[in-house]
């Protein structure tokens, strides 16, 4: 079903802000009804405009996958039109098609709302072009790259802001011709919780090589100075906290041996020094122990310490804990991630890190990433070596197709795995989850739709799962090509750019950033309505197969609904009608949460 928006309908919204009153959405009923109301989706068919011969100018919702040519999803607007919560960052693209030159003046928000414009750049993955670079822009005039230049919009909405609508424009130059666009933001009374605060937030833990991104700014902006390549560390790790992603990895303010956090000359050995500098006032919700995980080569262990001898680990563990009392950080959600996707010998090592984590640093959580079994049902019986914590992969979620004949026999094994997720739950621990490429489900990478990195955060809502862990990287560069040119494997290990200030977000990031935000949102409406709203929020807009009453399943046999995954997992949307229908999901979330 096409999604619009009428220009009267965005009148009708600046109208009401001279009144002051509240946007309310009424007739929400049904899916079609919800249509009449989405401010932020894409507007009706031909309102792009036309700055001159052969160019046209359109504004898109910021999940919208754009190429370097053809036309994308959706149809465009001339405004733009967001609705947003308090403590929010809000994205729109201004998408300019056959035009040499670019340009943007004049840009202005009614304050205490901030604007800030980017200029995306297309880089190679695998030989397809893809804007996901966004580069900071003061709206100077600048070469299109592509027929396609995506120009974006950021919108924050600072802590403290008033409800209620606010306006601004942006004057878009192309070839020489300018067009106005206006924007409209619907501040909804909704608060979102700080970064750092982990009531209400969803807790995050990104695998981050600071080492890498310091080296490619270094060789990128010739950095040879000893206190510039110091501060490359503290910058990455605020502007994470300003995306709401906690780190799992610290870089050079991981301790080098077993006495814990030391002081040294040379800075990169001055693990107290850099801790305090990449964390400052406690800017994470969750942070992560530093200890290494079975994926870290012997030579590399954080402070010599191997993760399969956690008895060796407790005076370690009490020199970081006091340390972190000393510097007000316990009061965030620490977790010790120190065993990935083992089998059963190595579940028995976990129960060994629990004892001594639970011991030796009270109030420290245990991940494993990894499905809860009758195997291991020794880690989740109400012991002191219990984990607190099973991030488990999408795609091992809910369980697997059913042949003919067990169907026959009334047995379905569509939801094998959710229900011990759900006898872990029970018994008090927190499931997190974890995607990667190739699992045909949402992931981060910049060759699949760019809704996808949304849609997870959206999916980890639908199944009240508490934390997103990524182990695949953030910036990990290859060695010896620029990352602005070409970027490998899909951009999976890269999310961010090597920036001379501070680093260049990638599209993706401002999506899981989004995505972050939204789970935020119908965390609220969890809390306020009963899961069955979330559910219903999220079915009724056409991005899952849901329901007020539950998940509906698909997989090749046996579940509900026919698909192509031998595991069962809900039918989610991945096309053009996507970026509308989150924004859809969006507006009746704040609604529901206001």
């Amino acid at each position: 079903m096409p999604l619009r928006v009428s220009e009267a309908l965005v009148r009708g919204i600046q109208a009401e802000s001279d009144a002051g009153d509240n946007l309310i959405v009424r007739g929400i009923a049904a899916f079609g009804a919800l249509t009449a109301v989405v401010v932020l989706a894409a507007g009706s068919a031909g309102a792009a405009t036309h700055a001159g011969k052969g160019v046209t100018i359109g504004v898109y919702p910021s999940s919208t996958t754009i190429r370097g040519s053809g036309a994308p999803g959706g149809s465009p607007a001339s405004s733009v039109s967001l609705g947003a919560a308090i403590g929010e960052q809000e994205d729109s693209v201004i998408l300019v098609r056959g035009a040499g030159q670019v340009q943007i003046t004049d840009p202005r928000i009614d304050s205490p709302l901030a604007l800030d414009l980017f200029f995306a750049h297309y880089v190679s993955f695998g030989g397809t072009l893809v804007p996901d670079a966004l580069l900071p822009w003061d709206g100077a005039a600048r070469q299109a790259e592509q027929p396609n230049q995506p120009l974006w919009l950021r919108i924050t909405v600072p802590q403290g802001t008033a409800p209620g609508n606010y306006t601004g424009s942006v004057t878009v130059v192309a070839d020489g011709v300018s067009r106005q666009v206006p924007i409209i933001v619907k501040v909804f009374a909704v608060t979102l919780p700080a970064p750092n605060q982990v009531q209400g937030s969803l807790l995050t833990g990104f695998h981050v090589a600071a080492q890498s991104y310091g080296n490619a700014v270094a060789k990128r902006y010739g950095l040879t100075q000893s206190s510039q390549m110091q501060g490359t560390a503290p910058t990455l790790y605020r502007f994470l906290a300003s995306y709401r992603i906690s780190p799992s990895s610290w870089g050079y303010g991981a301790p080098d041996d077993r006495t814990g956090y030391s002081t040294n000359k040379r800075w990169w050995h001055d693990s107290a020094a850099n801790m305090v500098a990449e964390v400052g006032d406690r800017a994470f919700a969750a942070m992560s122990i530093p200890v290494s995980n079975n994926r870290t080569a012997p030579a590399n262990y954080i402070a010599g310490l191997s993760p399969n001898a956690p008895q060796t680990w407790c005076s370690y563990l009490q020199s970081v804990h006091s340390f972190w009392q000393d510097h007000g950080w316990l009061d965030s959600y620490p977790y010790l991630y120190g065993m990935d996707e083992p089998g059963l010998p190595g579940f028995k090592v976990v129960a060994q890190q629990a004892q001594v984590l639970h011991s030796c640093f009270p109030g420290g959580h245990v991940v494993v990433t990894g499905n809860p079994s009758e195997e291991n049902r020794f880690l989740w019986n109400g012991g002191s070596d219990d984990v607190d914590v099973w991030a488990v992969l999408a795609s091992r979620y809910y369980g697997q197709y059913t042949v003919p004949t067990l169907s026959k026999e009334g047995v379905s094994r569509a939801a094998e795995k959710l229900k011990l997720i759900d006898a872990v739950r029970a018994r008090g621990k927190s499931i997190w989850a974890y995607t990667y490429p190739g699992t045909k489900t949402p992931s981060f990478t910049a060759t699949e739709p760019l809704s996808d990195s949304q849609l997870f955060f959206l999916w980890a809502s639908l199944e009240d799962v508490d934390g997103v862990l990524y182990g695949e990287g953030t910036t990990t560069y290859q060695t010896g090509v620029d990352p602005y040119q070409s970027v490998a494997k899909d951009g999976a290990f890269v999310l961010l750019y090597p920036g001379r200030d501070e680093p260049v977000p990638s599209a993706r990031l401002e999506q899981i950033r989004d995505g972050i935000e939204n789970w935020e949102i119908l965390n609220i409406v969890r809390r306020k309505r009963g899961s069955s709203t979330v559910r219903k929020i999220l079915g009724e807009t056409g991005l899952f197969s849901a329901t007020a009453r539950g998940v509906q399943l698909g997989c090749t046999v046996g579940c509900t609904v026919k698909t192509a995954t031998p595991f069962s997992w809900p039918v989610y949307s991945h096309d053009a009608t996507t970026p509308a229908r989150l924004q859809q999901a969006k507006l009746q979330a704040l609604t529901d949460a206001s």
